[in-house]
């Protein structure tokens, strides 16, 4: 089994069936939640309360409207205004805003939310995407039977209209010409609210005497490749793994003696540190700055002691040094200096081998800073000394010579070698308006010339910067992909009247406006689809720039998706397009365009295709890369 297809058998078989608000609803939202956590993320748990069925709203509803419709005979004004009432808050709580279904009783539900943020500027915008699945389960119903499934889409618009057309039958009935058709009139009142019966006895037997389904398809398919998402576009931890030595190198006044590194003639003052130098777990990327090699931080290996010393030597070496007005007039009229000059002993390095994410490094010189020793790979260490020096002439005929490996600075950092002419490439751009977002490699955005005077004040601009530099050259993925914001989320509550996305919209929604919002339903049997067009009352189209991207994913990645329109009940997309989100669904559909298995007892892990998930999480992948 693989572990794609483990989640749903999990989900729907050891757990089973999850109603709303329910214990196994809460235990479907741990496995999550402790998935989640076993891949390094940190999981949030989102409670809220939510209504425990919507079958009882529509009883409700139903049964009102056919009051209305034979009151019509004796009480038509009140009768209009109950049919409008009941009209308008039914269409409402089809759109998920506020209805009877709000009313109904409540009780606990959660979303389970991860998050993925990658390490940015100060100033930089970071694309965000909302990946979600709900895992709680419907109750079956005979609308559902394979019998009755193929006129469900029927059935359900006729409901709408019929619910309509009450009140505006009522309402004909009132004018002044109209008295002459009664009772004719009132008896074509109530040959749509006599419809209305029929969906009235289903939802009452649904609550009465059916269960809820296992929800293998519906909706641990969109679960698992929610899972299976992970891996895909949250890169492995940026941490580097602790760094061990056998035993703590400590340099006192002997041991720097011994080395060499204090001058003669000078009385060394040292003062031990109170405490043992505290190991270094691990180094960061605070610790190192990967532009120019140098590991910072009092370290376990003593490093702070021997650049102490070496601070001390170049301290004597200056004091010893002629003053620079002694020595010109020495040179003009042929005066000793007062005080003879002495050239600084060239300072020894401190050579010592470490291993770092298994990069053999090597010391390669003096200390830079009081705190700072620099370092270099070896094998770069061992080929900088085979370097073959050529003669360069001087600036009076005289040679001296220069190394060949060219050293490491701004042309490397800026991507541009020694043959590029500033001028020539300022006269062919023209003009700061030809920048743009698109011309920039680094994703980083426009920045007229400079990175921000900000940054420059940050304290943690430098580390931010190269753990930035060494995350995409050393990490094996894709930009595209790890350098987006993505939130997995995981909604309860579904099929009550998606309360689950609604809840997650209503506190995170002010930050989300710009998001991409992805939703996996229903994916585990038949063709996988892009939802192009979904509602239960308004018919909302799916964001533009989601579907114009899944057409460039297909195409790419070579995959057999297809838009499809959907119309059936609400996603977890519906409330986001109700709202101005931008969202989309992907969902699959059998031959005849319907959801297999939906909502009846038959949806079991039997049916489901690994295929089509590892399919759904390989076209979501792609679909993120072109936003």
């Amino acid at each position: 089994m693989g572990a794609l297809i483990s989640h749903v058998e999990h989900l729907s078989e050891t757990i089973g069936p999850r109603p709303a608000t329910t214990d196994a609803e809460e235990r479907a939202a741990a496995y999550i939640r402790d998935s989640f956590e076993s891949r390094g993320m940190t999981a949030q748990m989102q409670e809220f309360d939510s209504p425990r069925t919507s079958s009882w709203a529509c009883v409700l509803y139903h049964t009102l409207t056919i009051a209305a419709a034979i009151a019509s005979r004796w009480s038509p004004w009140i009768a209009l205004a109950i049919g409008v009432v009941v009209a308008v808050v039914f269409w409402l709580d089809l759109d998920t805003r506020w209805g009877l279904t709000s009313l109904m009783r409540k009780g606990p539900s959660q979303n389970v939310i991860a998050r993925h943020i990658p390490r940015s500027g100060r100033g930089e915008r970071v694309a965000k995407v909302v990946i979600v699945a709900h895992y709680d389960s419907a109750r079956a119903s005979l609308a559902s039977s394979p019998g009755m499934v193929k006129n469900r889409a029927a059935a359900f618009a006729l409901m709408k209209v019929c619910t309509f057309a009450v009140p505006v039958l009522v309402a004909a009935r009132l004018l002044p010409f109209a008295s002459r058709l009664e009772p004719w009139a009132w008896y074509a009142t109530l040959v749509p609210a006599a419809y209305l019966l029929v969906p009235l006895l289903i939802d009452v037997h649904s609550e009465l005497f059916m269960k809820y389904t296992p929800g293998a398809n519906d909706n641990a398919s969109g679960v698992a490749a929610l899972l299976g998402l992970i891996d895909r576009l949250v890169p492995e931890s940026d941490t580097l793994q602790p760094l061990t030595r056998d035993a703590h190198i400590t340099h006192g006044e002997k041991e720097a003696r011994e080395a060499d590194v204090v001058p003669e003639g000078s009385l060394l003052s040292y003062s031990p540190v109170a405490a043992p130098a505290r190991p270094v777990e691990s180094w960061t990327d605070d610790d190192i700055s990967w532009d120019t090699g140098v590991i910072t931080g009092q370290t376990s290996l003593g490093l702070d002691s021997y650049a102490h010393a070496l601070k001390a030597k170049e301290q004597e070496a200056v004091s010893t040094a002629p003053d620079p007005e002694a020595e010109r007039a020495a040179r003009l009229f042929g005066a000793a200096p007062t005080v003879p000059h002495k050239q600084p002993a060239p300072q020894p390095d401190l050579e010592f081998d470490i291993e770092l994410d298994g990069v053999p490094l090597r010391s390669t010189g003096p200390s830079l800073s009081d705190d700072t020793v620099p370092f270099t790979p070896v094998e770069s260490a061992d080929a900088a000394g085979q370097h073959d020096e050529k003669p360069r002439r001087g600036l009076f005929g005289g040679a001296r010579k220069e190394p060949t490996g060219e050293r490491h600075g701004v042309r490397d950092w800026l991507g541009i070698d020694k043959d590029f002419d500033a001028r020539k490439k300022g006269t062919s751009i023209g003009s700061w308006d030809n920048f743009s977002d698109e011309d920039d490699d680094d994703s980083s955005g426009w920045k007229g010339g400079s990175a921000g005077a900000e940054s420059v004040d940050d304290p943690d601009f430098a580390a931010s910067i190269a753990a930035r530099i060494r995350r995409r050259v050393t990490m094996n993925v894709d930009r595209e992909l790890t350098e987006k914001e993505i939130w997995f989320v995981a909604t309860g509550a579904e099929e009550v009247g998606t309360f689950g996305m609604r809840a997650f919209l209503a506190e995170h929604g002010p930050d989300l406006h710009d998001a991409a919002i992805i939703n996996l339903d229903n994916i585990g049997a038949g063709s996988l689809s892009y939802v192009t067009r979904e509602g239960m009352a308004r018919r909302y189209d799916s964001d533009r720039r989601l579907l114009s991207a899944a057409r460039r994913a297909v195409r790419e990645a070579d995959l057999a998706v297809k838009g499809h329109e959907y119309r059936g009940l609400s996603t977890d997309a519906t409330p986001a397009l109700a709202r101005g989100y931008h969202a989309m669904s992907v969902m699959a559909f059998d031959v005849n365009g319907r959801i297999p298995n939906w909502h009846w007892t038959t949806d079991t892990i039997d049916d489901v295709n690994e295929a089509n998930i590892e399919t759904a999480v390989e076209f979501v992948t792609a679909l993120i890369k072109e936003l």
